[in-house]
C-alpha cells in the first residue's frame, strides 16, 4: 500500500523566540552630535537648570568682573565661546566613545554644588567658581560616562580662566611684575629716542619730558600674562605640538611675549600722552581729549583690548609656525 505524504506545516514561531522591540529614540546634541536616550534629556535639563541657579548667585556677576576697567579678566567673556570651539574640534573623538553612566562623576557633581552652596553663604566669589566648574565635570562624567569625560574635562577646566579664582596669585605677583615692565617700558622708551627716567624712590613711576607715566597695578603684566595664557591653552588643545612644543609656548613664548607686549603698551601710553601735550592741537589729540583731560590715560583704557587682539594673532602664526613640519626628502 502506497504511503500517503501529507503536506508539510509551515514552521510555527517559538514562543520563546524573542520579538522584535522597537528601537529607542535618540536625541542628537547639536554641533557635537552625540546621541543620548530621549528619556534622558529631561533630567539633563533638570540638572543643568539646578546648577544655574545654585550658581546664579555668582554666575550673575561676572560681567561686572569681565569688564571692569580695573580687572584682570577683560579676556573673560570670550572663554565660553573658546571652549565650545574646543569642544567642536573633539566632536568627532566624542562620537566615537560609547556613552555610559559613572556614579563617581554623581558624587563629583554633588561635591561641587555643595561647594557652590557654602561659597554664597560666605560670600567667596573663587570658592564658588571652583566649585561650579567641579559640578559641571561631575556633570559630563555621570551624564555621558569615563570616555566621553577624559575628552571634555580638559575644556571644562579651560572655563577657569573666565572667573576669578586667582586672587591669591594675583596678589602675591603684581608688584614685581609692575617693576619689571616698568623696566622694559623704560627700555623700549629709550630704543625709539626719548629720556625716560624711573626716580629711585618711587620704581614704577616713568618721568618724560613733558609727561608722568604712572604703572598702576592693573598695568604690571599680570592681566596680560593672564590673558595670554588662557589663548596660548586654547591653541594647545587644539593643535597637534606634541609635549616638548606645548611646554616652549606656555613655559618660554608665552611669559616672553606677554612681557614684551605689555612693556610696548605702556610705552605707547607714555608716547601717545607726551605727544598730545606737545601738540594738543593735532587731531589725534582732540579726539582724544573729546573723551578726556589726559590723551594718554584715554589711550590705555582702550589699548587693553588692542593688546589682546594683537597677541591672539602673534600666537596664532607662532603655533603654526611650531607645527609646520619639514618636507620629506625624496629617497633616490
Amino acid at each position: 500500500m502506497a504511503k500517503t505524504e501529507l503536506p508539510e506545516e509551515a514552521p510555527q514561531q517559538s514562543d520563546e523566540q524573542p520579538s522584535e522591540r522597537p528601537a529607542e529614540e535618540t536625541v542628537q546634541i547639536p554641533l557635537i552630535g552625540v546621541e543620548l536616550p530621549k528619556v534622558a534629556v529631561p533630567w539633563i535639563f533638570g540638572g543643568i537648570l539646578a546648577a544655574l541657579i545654585l550658581g546664579w548667585s555668582f554666575l550673575s556677576g561676572l560681567p561686572s568682573v569681565w569688564f571692569d576697567d580695573e580687572g584682570y579678566y577683560s579676556h573673560g567673556v570670550l572663554v565660553p565661546f573658546l571652549t565650545l570651539y574646543i569642544l567642536y574640534a573633539r566632536r568627532d573623538k566624542i562620537r566615537e566613545q560609547s556613552i555610559g553612566v559613572s556614579m563617581g562623576g554623581m558624587v563629583v557633581l554633588i561635591l561641587g554644588l555643595l561647594i557652590v552652596v557654602a561659597a554664597k553663604r560666605i560670600d567667596n566669589l573663587s570658592l564658588a567658581s571652583g566649585g561650579f566648574i567641579l559640578s559641571l565635570i561631575g556633570a559630563v562624567y555621570f551624564c555621558f560616562g569615563k570616555r566621553v569625560g577624559k575628552l571634555c574635562v580638559g575644556p571644562l577646566l579651560f572655563l577657569v580662566f573666565m572667573m576669578p579664582v586667582l586672587g591669591f596669585l594675583i596678589d602675591n605677583t603684581t608688584n614685581p611684575l609692575q617693576l619689571l615692565s616698568t623696566k622694559v617700558a623704560s627700555a623700549i622708551l629709550s630704543i625709539f629716542g626719548y629720556n625716560p627716567h624711573i626716580p629711585p624712590a618711587y620704581q614704577t613711576l616713568i618721568h618724560l619730558d613733558s609727561y608722568e607715566l604712572n604703572v598702576g597695578g592693573p598695568c604690571s603684566g599680570f592681566k596680560l600674562i593672564l590673558s595670554l595664557t588662557a589663548f596660548t591653552t586654547f591653541f594647545i588643545m587644539i593643535s597637534n605640538l606634541g609635549l616638548f612644543k606645548n611646554l616652549l609656548l606656555l613655559l618660554v613664548i608665552n611669559p616672553v611675549l606677554a612681557l614684551f607686549i605689555n612693556g610696548l603698551r605702556i610705552m605707547l601710553i607714555g608716547v601717545v600722552g607726551q605727544g598730545a601735550v606737545n601738540n594738543p592741537d593735532a587731531w589725534w589729540a582732540q579726539f582724544l581729549h573729546k573723551y578726556g583731560e589726559d590723551a594718554g590715560m584715554v589711550f590705555h583704557d582702550w589699548s587693553g583690548y588692542i593688546t589682546l587682539i594683537v597677541c591672539f594673532v602673534i600666537l596664532h602664526f607662532i603655533v603654526q609656525a611650531l607645527e609646520r613640519r619639514k618636507p620629506d626628502v625624496a629617497q633616490n
